[in-house]
């Protein structure tokens, strides 16, 4: 796996997920979150997608 860039959602490294984007052993990106152990990994049709609800205004902040 190819690291890209990794960076935690929030100030304090131990209390938010972590955010890691990378190439996996077939060379296709994915975003893992990870926290306490538990991982989510989106493909990046999944990644552009959630992009694309964000700059067209579908998810905003909470």
């Amino acid at each position: 796996m190819e690291k890209i860039k990794k960076l935690t959602l929030c100030s304090s490294a131990h209390c938010c997920p972590d955010v890691e984007i990378r190439k996996n052993e077939k060379g296709e990106y994915e975003v893992v979150f990870e926290e306490d152990g538990q991982r989510l990994v989106l493909n990046k049709h999944a990644w552009n997608l959630l992009v694309k609800y964000i700059k067209e205004g579908q998810l905003t902040e909470l």
